[in-house]
């Protein structure tokens, strides 16, 4: 007998409380315990100051025996009698003090930064000027230093700007205080969207037009027929979309655009040398597992196409395209099932998925993202019919298992949804066939067992060669240690927004959400270039830049499907329903955090890219067509003419991405 609705509230608010815990728990041990974490606050201390270095983008490299120090000096004055003189402070990440030449502290870097240290200066002050010298290393980011000499009469010193800092292969200059908030020059240079909107307001305004039109003429002129088939028409015109921009726009695109697009490259031509998978100390991205460089190199030695020859830039980003296109058809059969005999969500869920601008531009460079998050959103699909349908059989679970598997073998990040995916299909079992937890835990480890069939010969193999089954160019052994700016993170950067609303590219060197919205709605990181002068032309960034400004009242109504659903998921009658949306918005939830909780491991300004949680595009896609339908749902049969203008907006955002990559 299957559980009741009561039981299984209970159990999902238990789950969701457990999740909830454990999340807690890591942002906490991130925010405050963590030494292997660089994130830094004042507290009502001295200021964190650092050594000034340019902005870039690029990877600076370390080495890790030998990192760069940086030498913090202050000159000051005292009495020579003042009683109980201690230094407090901490350093990011290995600290040497010397007082008048000599040596207080000498740390090994092994005691945690964020125990500090604390020294008596004894009689080590003296009578008129001092010297006091704090030499840090650092070699995952730049040196860090906070400090304050308290005596019995108050603070006589404290880090700020008025300390020098000497650096290797310059001259002295004077400390800045550590600050991880950034305007990007480039971006800054570029006109805004009020500027934009000066010039092309009457082609946002045909688009509104025609939303509006159409929204004025559609319940007139439409059949019962038509109405049914709207999700079918819009995946068809969004298809048409896809391709011309295949064919005409990324055809020009210029062979070497794209994330990491130089070590993608060296993958594939390994394979194509070789005829064998390179090691993950080859290259700067051969530690990534294999499906998406080996299809790629399938593609371009059928099609006998080389890198600088005719058709290169269609073939080597041919899996990217089928991919991506994949996803917004899988979000049609999605919706179809999750809302059948409906056209309203359904053909939000095709039209988001079709025209989201990071699934477009994801699939137009050479990368893995698109295909995994392709792979995704078929286990998503195979796992929703699993839990509506009304009998199942083994050949169902067996598909789903090898989906997973292939999504192993092509992005690190499964590891984390496959466990998720699997545990909610396998509660089909016990909630909705009353088979009993055991039967439960046999189908989760049933699925699991088959991926890992599939999938567990690449992990083994960097476990016999690395001692670490995912190791990854940050920690391959024997590799160079780098990182990038900032190095660091305070709590200015994750609770700030705006950048992206004025100057959207590169505005994740602004905040953390900046970041995530700016790649969200648009190719914000420029494709992976270090400067907006070097990215590639074929799209229309006017368009772009007017987008995100009309992209925000649609991301409020995203953020509200997500709540919408969670209701719907602890409310619904329906068990096999209620683990289908209980399943959308957990895997929505998880890669969301997931990608929060990264940046502070990483704290690098380009870490905040929205499209790592491209995976989530399917259940994404139901979250925003519950969003961006409840405006509509809501105003049927009372205020039917809200629907004009609102649709009028929907095709002004559309119309506006189309025009960014027809443009």
């Amino acid at each position: 007998m299957s559980i009741g609705t009561r039981t299984a509230t209970r159990l999902q608010l238990g789950a969701w409380g457990a999740v909830g815990l454990v999340c807690a728990i890591a942002l906490l041990r991130a925010v405050y315990f963590a030494d292997d974490v660089a994130f830094i606050q004042r507290a009502g201390g001295p200021e964190w100051i650092r050594a000034g270095m340019p902005l870039t983008s690029d990877l600076i490299a370390v080495d890790p025996a030998n990192p760069p120090v940086h030498t913090f000096v202050k000159r000051f004055d005292a009495a020579g009698d003042e009683a109980g003189a201690y230094l407090y402070g901490h350093a990011l990440r290995r600290a040497r003090i010397d007082l008048n030449g000599r040596t207080l502290l000498a740390s090994d870097g092994q005691t945690g930064w964020r125990e500090g240290f604390r020294v008596e200066l004894a009689d080590g002050l003296r009578a008129g000027r001092n010297e006091l010298r704090v030499a840090v290393a650092n070699a995952s980011g730049p040196s860090l230093l906070q400090l304050r000499l308290e005596t019995d009469q108050g603070t006589l010193l404290e880090t700020d700007t008025s300390w020098q800092v000497i650096t290797p292969h310059a001259n002295p200059a004077a400390a800045r205080v550590a600050r991880d908030i950034s305007l990007h020059p480039g971006s800054q240079a570029l006109p805004d969207p009020d500027q934009l909107l000066a010039t092309w307001w009457p082609a946002v305004l045909a688009f509104f037009a025609l939303g509006a039109s159409i929204a004025f003429a559609w319940p007139r002129i439409a059949s019962p027929r038509v109405k049914a088939n709207a999700p079918a028409w819009t995946l068809a015109a969004v298809t048409l979309f896809w391709v011309v921009h295949y064919l005409w726009k990324v055809g020009q695109m210029p062979m070497m655009v794209g994330f990491d697009l130089p070590a993608h490259l060296v993958y594939i031509d390994y394979l194509r040398e070789h005829h064998a998978l390179p090691a993950a100390d080859h290259g700067f991205s051969t530690y990534h597992p294999p499906l998406f460089h080996v299809l790629t190199t399938g593609v371009v030695v059928l099609f006998d196409v080389s890198r600088e020859g005719a058709g290169a830039a269609l073939a080597y980003r041919a899996i990217p395209f089928l991919a991506g296109l994949a996803n917004v058809g899988l979000a049609w059969l999605v919706a179809r099932r999750v809302w059948p005999g409906e056209a309203l969500r359904p053909s939000l869920a095709v039209a988001f998925a079709g025209l989201l601008p990071m699934n477009i531009y994801m699939a137009s460079y050479v990368s893995n993202e698109s295909l995994h998050a392709a792979l995704v959103s078929l286990a998503f699909y195979l796992a929703v019919a699993l839990l509506l349908s009304s009998s199942v059989d083994s050949r169902q679970h067996a598909l789903l298992s090898l989906t997973l598997g292939l999504a192993l073998l092509t992005k690190f990040t499964s590891l984390l949804l496959a466990p998720v995916i699997a545990a909610v299909v396998a509660l089909r079992a016990w909630w909705l066939d009353g088979r009993g937890v055991g039967r439960t835990i046999v189908r989760a480890g049933a699925l699991l067992g088959g991926a890992g069939l599939v999938a567990g010969w690449f992990y083994l193999r960097n476990w016999i060669r690395f001692g670490d089954p995912l190791v990854w160019n940050l920690d391959v052994p024997g590799a160079a240690t780098w990182w990038m700016q900032p190095g660091f993170h305070t709590p200015a950067w994750y609770t700030s927004f705006g950048e992206a609303l004025r100057h959207p590219f590169f505005s994740g060197y602004a905040s953390f959400w900046d970041g995530v919205y700016s790649t969200f709605w648009g190719d914000g990181l420029a494709g992976g270039m270090k400067s907006l002068s070097t990215r590639q032309p074929v799209w229309s960034y006017d368009f772009m830049t007017i987008g995100y400004r009309l992209a925000f009242p649609a991301s409020l109504l995203i953020a509200a499907g997500w709540c919408g659903l969670l209701r719907e998921s602890l409310r619904t009658r329906d068990i096999g329903r209620r683990l289908v949306l209980s399943l959308t918005t957990g895997l929505v939830f998880l890669l969301a955090f997931s990608l929060l909780y990264v940046t502070f491991s990483q704290p690098f300004y380009a870490q905040a890219k929205a499209f790592y949680v491209l995976a989530a595009i399917g259940p994404l896609s139901l979250v925003a067509a519950e969003g961006l339908a409840w405006i509509p749902r809501s105003a049927a049969g009372r205020r039917p003419w809200v629907r004009i203008p609102y649709f009028g907006y929907l095709a002004a955002l559309g119309g506006t991405i189309v025009a960014t990559f027809l443009g």
